[in-house]
């Protein structure tokens, strides 16, 4: 059976999320395109083999968080660059949250490899938890606790299931 079947899975943003983002590539090519980087040998810097980049920047382009513009140089053949989407500029928190618990848990004498700042004077900015009505939440007291989509398909798969068992017992 596979994972991703799973109520538990299937239902789950987290699952599917990583279904786009878990290749460890992907994040890192995200992390250059936020860092400015559009061109393929731009890519290549970050020491990835040609075809495994060719093949990540597809995927990334399939999965809606980046898209191919062609552009050329004056005198050039004309190439693709590879630009961040709506979708490609919404996993900025993935990366920052990443980045926050790497600084954390596995720093570098050195510090940061990356800040988070905000673009018009470079001030340091951070993730944090805000209820609904926008007040601050400790994220000590933070859980996780299932959704609507995992409850509705439990509910559905329990009534599929009391279906089979009632037509077991009938005969024609």
């Amino acid at each position: 059976m596979d994972a991703m079947s799973l109520p538990a899975n299937r239902h789950c943003s987290i699952a599917r999320t990583l279904a786009v983002l878990g290749q460890k590539w992907n994040l890192l090519l995200l992390r250059e395109a936020f860092l400015g980087r559009t061109r393929f040998a731009e890519f290549q810097r970050i020491g990835i083999p040609n075809a495994t980049l060719g093949q990540r920047l597809n995927d990334l382009v399939d999965a809606g968080l980046m898209e191919r513009v062609t552009y050329q140089e004056e005198g050039e053949r004309s190439r693709e660059e590879y630009v961040l989407t709506e979708a490609g500029r919404d996993v900025l928190p993935v990366l920052a949250a990443l980045s926050a618990w790497g600084d954390r848990h596995r720093p570098q004498e050195t510090g940061q490899g990356v800040v988070y700042a905000a673009a018009d004077d470079e001030r340091p900015v951070h993730l944090e938890f805000r209820d609904e009505r926008g007040e601050l939440v400790d994220q000590g007291t933070v859980t996780i606790i299932r959704g609507p989509a995992y409850h509705a398909a439990l509910a559905a798969a329990a009534g599929r299931s009391a279906g089979r068992a009632r037509g077991a017992g009938h005969t024609s």
